[in-house]
């Protein structure tokens, strides 16, 4: 992100640049920290404390970031947030309460996705040269791609993935596929990153993904 409006080769003011990089940003901190808050509120929920102890059941988002992981999103689009502690043997029922919270910052990742589209449309009718509007365009804009590229690839079940502890905690210990994967999951993990970075596989996918949320908000606004 930040490399590409260093290095564009095409023409943007420098108070534009400034706009998207901060919009951007913004985005990626917000859609993190409510991911990372998700997962941490779920488990509390669920009778586990272990991220209250930690201090991780907040909404301020330096107690959920990785510098590191920040920094690698902004200038490689990949990065990562503090994994949230939880001790599943608090839960009254293992198997279904690790799951749910598993899921927690998918499911949340998905709601704001679906909250922040129809805001997306509303700014696009509105042609105002406005810089609080514009910088409100691009907010939008971003915290709906943000959000929507968190919970598609946080859905892929691939160790340390949350859609591989949702699958992970259905399954027996020993189970071949979660053996393999505490193995070999991180270099499976950046190999599906190096695939996705080079061909339009993950491009399609949030298409696909975010179709029936553009549909479903299209329908409401203009009825088709």
């Amino acid at each position: 992100m930040l490399q590409s409006l260093i290095f564009s080769s095409y023409y943007i003011p420098f108070y534009l640049k400034l706009i998207i990089f901060f919009t951007f940003l913004i985005s990626v901190i917000f859609a993190l920290t409510m991911h990372e808050f998700a997962h941490a509120f779920v488990a509390f929920k669920l009778g586990d404390k272990t991220p209250k102890q930690f201090g991780r059941l907040t909404l301020n988002p330096m107690a959920h970031f990785d510098t590191l992981g920040l920094l690698c999103f902004l200038f490689l689009g990949f990065g990562w947030a503090k994994p949230v502690p939880i001790n599943p043997f608090n839960f009254k029922k293992f198997k279904r309460d690790t799951f749910f919270v598993s899921i927690a910052g998918i499911v949340v990742n998905f709601l704001l996705a679906f909250i922040f589209f129809p805001l997306t449309i509303l700014m696009s009718m509105n042609d105002s040269s406005s810089i609080i509007l514009l910088m409100l365009r691009y907010l939008f804009v971003y915290c709906y791609d943000i959000n929507l590229i968190f919970m598609v690839f946080n859905l892929l079940p691939i160790y340390p993935l949350d859609g591989f502890n949702a699958i992970a905690s259905q399954l027996r210990y020993n189970n071949p596929f979660v053996n393999f994967m505490h193995r070999y999951g991180i270099i499976v993990l950046l190999c599906v990153v190096f695939l996705f970075s080079f061909t339009n596989l993950f491009d399609s996918l949030i298409y696909y993904v975010g179709y029936p949320i553009s549909k479903f908000w299209y329908l409401i606004f203009f009825g088709f």
